[in-house]
Parts: C-alpha cells; sequence; structure tokens
C-alpha cells in the first residue's frame, strides 16, 4: 500500500474521477472510528466537496458533449423535486436517457447511496428534499450502452462491506445490442466438485459445466471430444452456462465443457486479496505458480480422465467449426482460457506461460499492464478475443494495450471494446462470441 493511508490509515484524501472530486479513505476505517479518533470523516468531506462538485457538473452539462479523451463525466443541473417524482413510475428507481445523458434517481431514506454496476458514482441528494438522490452522466455512445445498475444506500458510518445490493435494474439503449437470453432452466448438467489440491495445500471447489447430450458424446468432432474452457472465478459458472447454452442452442459456436475453477475465498472483508494473489502476475509469485500448478497439473488431468480429452480446433472465420483454418487452425485438443478482470488477466497469463495447455484466450476487462508475448505463445499461436468497455478506463486501456501487444507479436487477435464498464453482464454476453470466435465461427448469433 502506498499513499496517505499506508502512514495514517485514519487519513482522508480525496480523487477524481469523471470530472468528480471524491472523498476516500482506508476500506478497514469506519466513520464512526475516525470521529471518535477526532478525526474528519469521509461523510463530512463529501459534504464539503459537494457544491463545488455540482458547480464543476454543472458547468459541463452547459458545455454540452464531453472534453477530449473522456467517454463518461458528471453533469448536474438543478431539479425540481415535484416533476422527478414523477419520474418514479416503479419505485424506488427510475434510470432515463436524454441525448447522450444518463439519468439515475433514487427514493429512500439514507446518508449515503451508491450505485454498483455498470457505472458505479455516489447519488447526490436532491436539494430541498429528504429523501431523492440523484446522478446524471454523459456518456459517450450511450444510445449503444448496455449498462446494469443496483443501489447500495448506507447510513451514516455503516460500512459497505456485507451490505445487500438493492433494486437492480438494466438500462438499455436504444442502438444496444439485441440481448442473448439466458436458458433457464439448464437443459445441460451443473456438477460441483471439491479437488484436493497438493499445491494449494488446501480443497478448492470446481463448478463444470456440460452441454445438453454431452452425457452421451457429441458427434461431429474429428479428435471425438468438446471443446473445453476453464473459467477462473467458477462461483460464476453457472450465469455464464446459462447464456453459453442458448448461445449453442442457436448455433452460434458448438458445444463447450465448461470447468469453473472457483478462486480463493479471504476470512474476512479486510484480510489479503487472494483472488489478486492467484490471478495477478507479481502480485504473489509463489502464490500465482502454485494456483497455476493447480489448474495444469490437477483439474485438467482429472477433467480429462472424467469427461474425456477436449477436442475442437482454433481457427480464424471462413469455416464451421472443427476446420482448420490456415496457420492458427492446425492444431485439435488445447484447452481455451477463459476469464473477467483479474480472472481476464490470469487467462492471458496461463497461456503465455502454458501454451502447450492452453491454446486460445477469452479475457475480458483485464486489468494489469501488459509484459512480453512469450516465445513459447507466439511458436504456439496462441489466438485471443480481448474486450473492455469504454466505461472502465484503467481496464479499458490495460486490455487495449494487451491488444496491441498480442498483434505486434504476430499472434490472432480480436479485440472489441462496448458501451458499458467493468459490468458481468457484459462479460455473461461476450463470452459465448469469444468462444465462438476462438473456435472458429464468427461467435455472433444468427450468423
Amino acid at each position: 500500500m502506498s499513499g496517505p493511508a499506508a502512514s495514517d490509515p485514519f487519513a482522508v484524501w480525496t480523487y477524481t474521477e469523471a470530472g468528480e472530486e471524491i472523498a476516500g479513505g482506508h476500506l478497514s476505517v469506519t466513520d464512526a472510528q475516525r470521529a471518535a479518533a477526532g478525526r474528519q470523516t469521509l461523510a463530512e468531506r463529501s459534504a464539503a466537496l459537494l457544491p463545488v462538485n455540482r458547480k464543476r457538473a454543472a458547468g459541463q452539462y452547459a458545455a454540452g458533449g464531453l472534453p477530449e479523451g473522456q467517454d463518461v463525466m458528471r453533469v448536474w443541473q438543478p431539479r425540481d423535486p415535484a416533476g422527478l417524482r414523477a419520474r418514479l413510475t416503479e419505485p424506488p428507481l427510475a434510470v432515463w436517457g436524454e441525448g447522450d445523458v444518463l439519468h439515475v434517481l433514487w427514493q429512500g431514506e439514507a446518508d449515503e447511496v451508491q450505485l454498483s454496476g455498470g457505472v458505479q458514482p455516489r447519488l447526490w441528494p436532491v436539494e430541498g428534499t429528504v429523501d431523492l438522490w440523484e446522478a446524471s452522466l454523459r456518456i459517450r455512445r450511450l444510445d449503444e450502452a448496455v449498462i446494469s445498475l443496483a443501489v447500495l444506500p448506507l447510513r451514516a458510518g455503516q460500512s459497505q462491506f456485507g451490505q445487500v445490493m438493492t433494486d437492480p435494474r438494466v438500462w438499455r439503449g436504444p442502438r444496444a445490442p439485441a440481448a442473448i437470453p439466458a436458458a433457464w432452466p439448464l437443459r445441460g448438467r451443473l456438477e460441483e466438485h471439491e479437488l484436493d489440491s497438493v499445491p494449494l495445500d488446501e480443497p478448492r471447489r470446481v463448478t463444470v459445466y456440460r452441454p445438453p447430450g454431452a452425457d452421451g458424446g457429441l458427434p461431429g468432432y474429428a479428435d471425438g471430444g468438446l471443446p473445453a474452457c476453464v473459467l477462473a472465478d467458477g462461483q460464476s459458472t453457472a450465469v455464464f452456462a446459462a447464456v453459453l447454452e442458448s448461445a449453442i442452442g442457436t448455433g452460434a459456436l458448438p458445444p463447450v465443457l465448461l470447468v469453473g475453477v472457483h478462486h480463493a475465498v479471504p476470512p474476512g472483508p479486510y484480510g489479503p486479496d487472494l483472488r489478486a494473489m492467484e490471478y495477478v502476475p507479481g502480485h504473489d509469485r509463489e502464490q500465482f505458480d502454485a494456483h497455476l500448478a493447480f489448474v495444469t497439473d490437477e483439474v485438467l488431468p482429472w477433467a480429462t480422465e472424467r469427461f474425456g480429452p477436449p477436442g475442437g480446433r482454433f481457427g480464424p472465420p471462413g469455416g464451421r467449426f472443427g476446420r482448420p483454418g490456415g496457420r492458427f487452425g492446425r492444431r485439435a485438443g488445447p484447452w481455451l482460457a477463459a476469464g473477467c478482470s483479474n480472472g481476464g488477466a490470469w487467462a492471458i497469463a496461463a497461456a503465455q506461460r502454458r501454451p502447450d495447455v492452453f491454446g486460445a484466450v477469452a479475457a475480458f476487462s483485464a486489468g494489469i499492464v501488459p509484459g512480453k508475448v512469450s516465445r513459447a505463445a507466439r511458436s504456439a499461436g496462441v489466438r485471443h478475443y480481448l474486450g473492455a468497455g469504454l466505461l472502465e478506463p484503467g481496464f479499458r486501456r490495460a486490455t487495449g494495450e494487451w491488444a496491441d501487444r498480442i498483434t505486434r507479436a504476430g499472434l490472432p487477435v480480436r479485440h472489441e471494446e462496448w458501451a458499458g464498464g467493468h459490468d458481468h453482464l457484459w462479460w455473461e454476453q461476450r463470452l459465448p462470441v469469444a468462444l465462438g470466435w476462438l473456435l472458429g465461427g464468427s461467435g455472433e448469433p444468427g450468423a
């Protein structure tokens, strides 16, 4: 840790995001503890910043458009409370767009209200009311955007940890891509397993999705097996499987076996970030290597013995699944690696280190600065699908830099940027597209 909190855990500082100056502090210290120590609280700093933030946001609203290099900016204008209340047709949350501005309004009693999902600003109290909270954001390509939202209302001194998000919504722009529906109930099978790991020195859960028909084997693959994908953050396997199964049903991609490896669970909210230690190279080399060994030397041999060797080929579009496709369609059988956020960083890093195991990568919102592309990965021709949202600047930048680095290394890559944020909804929707493309099809529904 660096910065003020490294030497003073009670310190409050500010940072700027989307044109707003935001108060920050150490997550392990509550405002009640700051107040008891006679220190300024986050709530006090936020209240002091609000007039300046409103003035700045009002200027941005009046200026129109977005500053160069900005894809989202907080804007504001005075609102009539009665007019806002009329917007609450489905209380307590209203979300609507006006031109390139997204408005969010929440009604309820709280001392602080935080949004979660594709955009994550703090809501500001509406002047002249005690129960209305609002945020307005000017967003590039808003008409194409898909943004999930949830609300976290907090009382004074209450920690965010352990609190339940409320009022989930999904806002879709008029030109947003059609959603791949979730296939509930699943026709395929979800299986829960627990493996004792020697490298990790503990048991770890694995969730496996077997697509419809996999029990009896699926014909049509020269290698005799299903394409198989290792998914980081295996706790989310079920939600990915529901969208994947729907895409399989339309023929957008072939049936795929999904092996979701669960990440480590920290003992409490203020403990070490065990997930980052296992997923991000350089965070904790020993733990990263142990987790990679668990996946490659224990999980995959176990899965191969239980479900059969992976099949399918990785190749560029131009034929149906399983056909060879030039230089990058010659190999059959390696696993795909997939993940989002730190899990996406792990998928890239795993294929860099073990291209003999992982022949293709689907990585979304990978948040680490790229290193060198390994000689082994270049030689193996590892294929990459990389994507990130316009509204997650750090993750977008790192993912784009990875795409540039991989392109310069001469590897096949498809890089996309969607009108959204650091949003699980986007990751769920793009996984079928990514796997379809990596396996040699277009990956698009109806293609």
